[in-house]
């Protein structure tokens, strides 16, 4: 499966409610797996099995941050992109969608920097160890 052609295949590849509310997560921000798990409640072969449906239609990119990965909304261009764009837009009039998202928001914000800095971290105490 590669990008969405048409304005079928995009809108099959949603169709599917997990789908949607990961899709409707990253909206509002970059989400690790383990932070979807959390979110959705689901577990993290779900979510994991849905995120690689959505890489492989180009809906979502990853990003191997130390030995985690980072998920982004991949925004599309043209048609394809607007579509994606009026049902995001049309989720976020949704109370519990929008609670959804602000929630995912609030996480990214409170566990993204500790996944990033961890590395770094890990290294300053490595190198103080070794002198």
């Amino acid at each position: 499966m590669s990008a969405p052609e048409n304005a079928s295949d995009l809108l099959l590849t949603m169709a599917e409610p997990t789908r949607l509310r990961i899709l409707n997560c990253l909206a509002a921000a970059p989400l690790f797996v383990s932070d979807l798990q959390a979110l959705l409640e689901l577990p993290q072969p779900t979510v994991s099995r849905h995120l690689q449906v959505l890489r492989r239609s180009e809906l979502v990119r990853d990003t191997p941050i130390a030995q985690f990965v980072l998920y982004r909304l991949r925004r599309l261009a043209g048609p394809q992109g607007r579509l994606l764009s009026a049902i995001l837009e049309a989720m976020s009039a949704d109370p519990e969608l929008r609670a959804e998202r602000d929630r995912a928001a609030q996480r990214s914000r409170t566990h993204t920097d500790t996944r990033t800095q961890e590395p770094e971290r890990t290294a300053a105490v490595r190198s103080r160890g070794t002198s």
